[in-house]
């Protein structure tokens, strides 16, 4: 009790001097000082030297606690100098470094032998035959910290081994595994062939001279596939040949020795466990039931085996979609010579996926009641290939969503059409007019749908113009208050001199309203949701898990939020079409990934940042924009009487759908124009064969079945070079519509449009003629 009463202050003290940093304590020696002084200036009293002896307590702590600051940064550099004293003379390579392969001190031999570890530190190690060396730094590391020390042999014959010194720094030993020494036995030597089974390289022991130069050369029997046994001769000693994948292509070999003897054929079976020991490739022997029977430590690495006893293999991998036994019994019984899949790891600390190929066992050896497992990691390939198959499909529902909203745009401007002419044969008194707003709103929303579609595909044409946040948001913030509702604060922060942004008005509004509603579903008790925005500059751009941000200057929008936040799971998915974790009726999960489309098309980044319980920020950047003046708004469209009615124009209507170009040809009449209609290119080619018809202007839908709208144009126009053409499409402005840029005085009309839109656009293109 004594020694503990003598030691606290000192453990007291310690804990304190590993928690506060310099400043701290000089805050506190300030603190103590001042007290001392208050309570020597006071008169005497019982408070008066409480004070005091408060503060000369705190003064006493504060010199204690930096002087073991002190002594602690001087212990540091004496254990260096004792590494590099007991090390820096020694022949094998010795290092120190932490788990993310930084090497903080190598000696004379390391430097030598190992040069690129100046450049490339600790992976270099594993560079010769790991794809991924980073990740092998890692994994022994793991090992190392969870037991003390971890041993590793490569297949260039170096044996490493690695100790714990604190759990972010390690010792490295690297020397040369050699016989009648501690190290672990030598690896199997190897031989490498490529696609053609020409030999491509050898382990470090053996000469390239010395090996078959063929893989028929091992193995008699084609094609050879992991598994696969054979025999060959090298320096007159024959060796057991073991077939292994190859991430390359090829086929990698291992040679085993047999046991008692230079013949196989006088000698028993090799020491298949030993050598298997020392193979960088995961090797496992499965039994017809699934059980495992053996695994080599690649192996049990691979799977996260830990102890003596071995499960079923269904338990552990996941993804087959049929019983293990059955696919196992396929190899067992002889049907398949081998079998290749890539299943998941059940394991929830870790997503990882192995590539397991099975193989019949050498029939020579008698056992034929289990199967040869060769273990691969597959989770980085299954990475690629779940990002490419997310691109796949991406570009699938973009197509879709292209193609519907084609037909959406001519369905919606065919009743949109036809409700403006009956809202002008209506006014308010009418008792149908409230229906018919009825049909107009909703036909605006079904349009703005439409418009998600054509953000998720990247398909909309955008009206980019620059746009001063400030004044956009000011706007929109009165709208977003009322779609929060009132158990949810919104708030608005501008930085300083946020710079301006190039974008669409209308989908920069839509997607800060998508990411608002996000928000409030995600506090369905209530919060705050904060929009943030900046101008930052990245002069080294700004790393990413998904990208990185080139150098630049970007104005920033940021919207958080105190909800739920998402799992590590939801984030990966969070802008994926049509995935929502809404109840069913609730969400159609076109939200977030419109936002992305939208933002994407726009030439800006979008990240998500969150944590269970912890709330979400969603971040957008734009390239920031220098200063514009305001300018006034345009008034909103309206319809206008013709400015031509002293001379009604012949206008030629080409549209494939009937019930837009019956609403398009009634719109034209009202405004007192003669109309020429033509539901195809084809009709309207046959109707200008007429040399008396000359038409004032062109309408003409871009997509139609036969020849399109650009078309029939370019075969009439030598006939009619200064006639004003209107395009109107469903589909964005694309390829098709950039036709329009090699025909003079043509201009785009995009559905749906409203009557007034359509009337002005057009009597625009007459008026444009008519001052030519």
């Amino acid at each position: 009790m004594a020694l503990i009463a003598l030691t606290a202050p000192h453990i007291l003290v310690s804990d304190i001097s590993a928690r506060l940093r310099s400043r701290d304590i000089a805050l506190l020696a300030m603190l103590g000082s001042a007290l001392s002084a208050l309570g020597l200036l006071l008169p005497p009293s019982t408070l008066a030297l409480s004070i005091a002896t408060t503060g000369a307590a705190l003064l006493a702590l504060s010199l204690v606690a930096a002087g073991l600051v002190a002594t602690r940064h001087l212990l540091r550099q004496r254990d260096l100098a004792l590494i590099a004293r007991l090390h820096a003379e020694s022949a094998d390579p010795r290092l120190l470094g932490t788990s993310e392969g930084q090497v903080l001190w190598a000696n004379a031999s390391a430097k030598t032998a190992l040069p690129d570890i100046a450049t490339d530190g600790l992976p270099a190690l594993f560079a010769d035959h790991k794809a991924d060396p980073a990740s092998a730094v890692r994994a022994i590391c793991d090992r190392a910290r969870a037991k003390g020390h971890a041993q590793v042999q490569t297949m260039t014959g170096r044996c490493i081994r690695v100790e714990a010194v604190t759990p972010a720094v390690f010792f490295w030993s690297v020397a040369d595994a050699t016989p009648g020494t501690d190290a672990p036995r030598a690896p199997a030597p190897w031989l490498k062939y490529d696609a053609e089974g020409r030999l491509a390289q050898t382990s470090p022991d053996l000469a390239a001279a010395d090996a078959p130069q063929t893989l028929s050369a091992v193995f008699s029997d084609a094609p050879v596939a992991a598994g696969h046994r054979g025999s060959v001769q090298i320096n007159a000693r024959r060796h057991y040949a073991l077939a292994l994948p190859d991430p390359s292509g090829g086929t990698g070999v291992a040679l085993l020795a047999p046991r008692g003897s230079d013949d196989p054929d006088q000698a028993g079976a090799p020491d298949m466990h030993a050598d298997l020991q020392t193979l960088p490739i995961g090797i496992a022997h499965i039994a017809a039931n699934g059980q495992l029977r053996y695994a080599n430590p690649e192996a049990r690495r691979l799977l996260r085996l830990h102890g003596s006893d071995l499960p079923v293999i269904s338990d552990i991998l996941e993804g087959l979609g049929r019983p293990v036994a059955e696919w196992l019994g396929e190899i067992v019984t002889g049907r398949m010579t081998s079998a290749t899949e890539v299943l998941r790891l059940n394991r929830p600390e870790s997503e990882r996926f192995l590539k397991v190929t099975l193989a019949q066992p050498d029939p020579g050896t008698g056992q034929s009641d289990h199967v040869v497992a060769v273990l691969n990691d597959a989770t980085e390939f299954k990475s690629l290939e779940a990002k490419f198959t997310q691109s796949q499909k991406m570009q699938a529902i973009g197509l879709l969503a292209g193609g519907v909203a084609h037909d959406f745009n001519n369905l919606l401007t065919a009743i949109t059409g036809h409700c403006d002419l009956l809202l002008l044969r209506h006014d308010y008194s009418d008792v149908d007019y409230p229906d018919l707003i009825q049909i107009q709103q909703n036909t605006n929303r079904a349009a703005a749908l439409v418009r998600q579609l054509l953000a998720l595909s990247r398909q909309q044409k955008l009206e980019i113009v620059t746009l001063d946040l400030t004044e956009t948001m000011g706007d929109l913030i009165h709208l977003l208050n009322r779609l929060v509702g009132e158990k949810v604060t919104l708030t608005l922060h501008h930085g300083a001199d946020v710079a301006p942004i190039r974008s669409d008005r209308r989908q920069l509004e839509q997607v800060l309203m998508n990411l608002v509603v996000n928000a409030r579903d995600a506090m369905p008790l209530g919060g705050e949701i904060r929009i943030i925005t900046d101008t930052c500059a990245l002069p080294d751009g700004l790393p990413r898990e998904e990208i990185h941000l080139p150098p630049g200057r970007y104005t920033r929008i940021r919207v958080q939020d105190d909800g739920v936040g998402m799992s590590a799971a939801t984030r990966a998915k969070v802008f994926d079409p049509f995935f929502t974790t809404k109840r069913p009726g609730e969400g159609t999960g076109l939200g977030l990934s419109t936002v992305y489309g939208i933002v994407k098309q726009s030439g800006g980044y979008v990240f998500v940042d969150s944590a269970e319980g912890e709330g979400t920020t969603f971040s957008l950047y734009f390239a920031a924009q220098d200063a514009i003046t305001p300018q006034a708004r345009p008034a909103p469209s309206r319809l206008q009487p013709n400015p031509m009615q002293d001379r009604p124009a012949l206008v030629l209507l080409v549209e494939d759908e009937a019930p837009v170009r019956s609403f398009a040809a009634r719109a034209l009449e009202l405004q007192g124009h003669r109309v020429l209609q033509a539901e195809s290119a084809e009709a309207a080619l046959d109707i200008l064969s007429d040399p008396d018809v000359r038409p004032d202007c062109f309408v003409t839908d871009v997509v139609m079945p036969g020849l399109d709208g650009p078309g029939w144009v370019s075969q009439v126009r030598d006939r009619f070079p200064d006639t004003p053409v209107l395009f109107m499409s469903g589909y964005a402005e694309d390829s098709r519509v950039a036709a329009q840029s090699r025909i003079g005085n043509a201009g785009f009309l995009g559905k749906p449009f409203s009557l007034a839109e359509f009337t002005s656009t057009v009597n625009a293109r007459l008026a444009s003629d008519e001052m030519v």
